[in-house]
């Protein structure tokens, strides 16, 4: 596989060159150390993760209380069936596994959600 192409630094204003996977130079990398996700624990199973057995019962205890409904077309009037649970404050940011944190959504509301959630 040939080696990645070197790219400038994602800093802004920085004119150094890397091919560091982050994006950013010698420099700068401990700087946007906690961009992110901060908490994103890459090369985990689900189980070591938090999502094992107890996440199951849970996930299926939100599901039936939210009546299998996503709860953000349920916002806008829509009926959408839902087929995740999501937290609301993300773990990442602090969320927690509270059933007051949770809720059900249709897998392109959470795919959206998710997706603005990493460039905060």
């Amino acid at each position: 596989m040939p080696a990645r192409s070197k790219r400038p630094c994602r800093h802004r204003g920085c004119a150094a060159i890397t091919n560091d996977p982050s994006g950013y130079c010698d420099a700068h990398r401990q700087q946007h150390a906690g961009d992110g996700w901060r908490n994103y624990q890459g090369g985990k199973s689900r189980h070591e993760r938090g999502y094992g057995r107890p996440w199951e019962i849970r996930r299926a205890r939100i599901l039936q209380r939210d009546k299998y409904l996503c709860q953000n077309c349920r916002r806008h009037g829509i009926a959408t069936k839902a087929t995740s649970v999501d937290h609301i404050i993300p773990k990442a940011h602090g969320g927690t596994d509270d059933d007051s944190n949770l809720e059900s959504l249709c897998w392109p509301c959470h795919r959206a959600k998710t997706a603005t959630e990493r460039t905060r």
